[in-house]
């Protein structure tokens, strides 16, 4: 019995050592990320506001023009190509209650 252990030993290092030519060979895999386009055009009275998400906070207060919200957003995108911003809206506070075309249902 004790003359089988070293045996085995043997015989087992023998057979890991084969394995030891064999590399491991990796595939780049690709892979598409899908990110929809998830944008909404509202109608009545917005306001809009640029804001970077990225660090949280507003670039810009309330405003009633979009363009002037996406020049905001813009101008701080040129500084800061790595920040994500995106311009937010709102219903103006005090209006009518926005109802959507096409209600669920």
């Amino acid at each position: 019995m004790k003359k089988l252990l070293p045996l085995a030993a043997l015989i087992l290092g023998a057979v890991s050592c084969a394995h030891e030519d064999d590399e491991l060979k990796y595939e780049k895999v690709r892979v598409d990320h899908y990110n929809p386009d998830v944008r909404v055009a509202p109608e009545g009275d917005l306001q809009y506001m640029a804001f970077c998400s990225d660090e949280g906070r507003a670039l810009s207060p309330w405003l009633a023009s979009k363009s002037e919200a996406e020049s905001k957003a813009s101008s701080y995108r040129s500084e800061h190509p790595d920040r994500e911003c995106t311009v937010l809206w709102r219903q103006r506070p005090g209006s009518e209650k926005l109802v959507p075309k096409h209600p669920r249902g």
